[in-house]
């Protein structure tokens, strides 16, 4: 492994740890709780949670493109997969949030 994959790394370890874990917790949280309070916040942070996702996939962009870069076809692979995973569970946790808002409206008598 190179020390540009290894940062990659580093910084999507870092995500996860920061970011996606306490999403989902904050999303659980929403279901469990099942208060317009809980679901905003939870709302908030996903949005920002996939603020710096974007963010995330623009540094990892530059850094794989930098001269001292000498990441391999099959770390850029391992690198896409990753943040797609990322991706696609923060795509999920939005629609969730919004199937959740929907069952809260009809609880508190909102059409």
């Amino acid at each position: 492994m190179n020390n540009t994959y290894n940062t990659i790394n580093t910084m999507l370890n870092s995500f996860h740890d920061n970011w996606h874990l306490p999403i989902l917790e904050l999303v659980n949280a929403a279901w469990r709780d099942r208060t317009p309070e809980a679901l905003l916040c939870a709302s908030k942070q996903t949005e920002r949670g996939i603020n710096a996702l974007e963010q995330l996939e623009r540094s990892i962009a530059l850094l794989m493109r930098s001269q001292n870069s000498t990441v391999t076809d099959k770390e850029v692979w391992e690198v896409i997969g990753e943040w797609q995973e990322l991706a696609c569970s923060l795509q999920y946790v939005a629609q969730e949030l919004s199937d959740l808002a929907l069952e809260i409206a009809k609880e508190y008598g909102v059409s």
